[in-house]
């Protein structure tokens, strides 16, 4: 295993730990919203959560985690490995509908989304050994935020 992938599965697990107590996705759990139960498995980990109620509890603390982690570090990575890939990429934007509406879908969540009332989240329900992992995804959402800006050159 690469050490990549080791950081990988440990942000993994430690974001598990993070999501259920920053988010109400186990009180979403509880709700009988929809026609399936909110985890394939009552005893399962992360593999067995149901998109639904996920992706409502980061909604709900307008951090919309889901969408945007990992864009910025894409944008980061191909920008760092050659600075002409900005370029190709504002290109991409102007030339490609279908990278346009994922991008501009991406900016519309950023619209919406506020890190502070998610970190209003963290200070109540928290515990302080997972704050600094908020902070942290909070930091990334930023630089996604000013990677998304780059690429698209417009204003949210």
């Amino acid at each position: 295993m690469t050490v990549q992938f080791i950081c990988l599965l440990f942000l993994l697990v430690y974001e598990c730990y993070y999501e259920l107590q920053a988010t109400p996705e186990l009180e979403y759990g509880r709700m009988n919203i929809g026609s399936r139960p909110s985890k394939r498995k009552p005893s399962g980990g992360i593999e067995s959560l149901r998109a639904i109620p996920w992706i409502f509890a980061w909604t709900q603390t307008r951090f919309h985690l889901p969408v945007w982690l990992g864009f910025g570090e894409a944008f980061k990575h191909a920008i760092e490995k050659d600075p002409k890939n900005l370029q190709m990429l504002q290109d991409m934007y102007n030339q490609w509908p279908f990278f346009r509406v994922t991008i501009d879908l991406v900016e519309m969540v950023f619209a919406k989304g506020d890190p502070g009332i998610a970190s209003l989240y963290d200070k109540l329900l928290v515990t302080p050994e997972l704050c600094p992992f908020g902070e942290r995804l909070r930091s990334k959402y930023e630089e996604t935020k000013s990677f998304l800006l780059k690429v698209n050159s417009n204003c949210f």
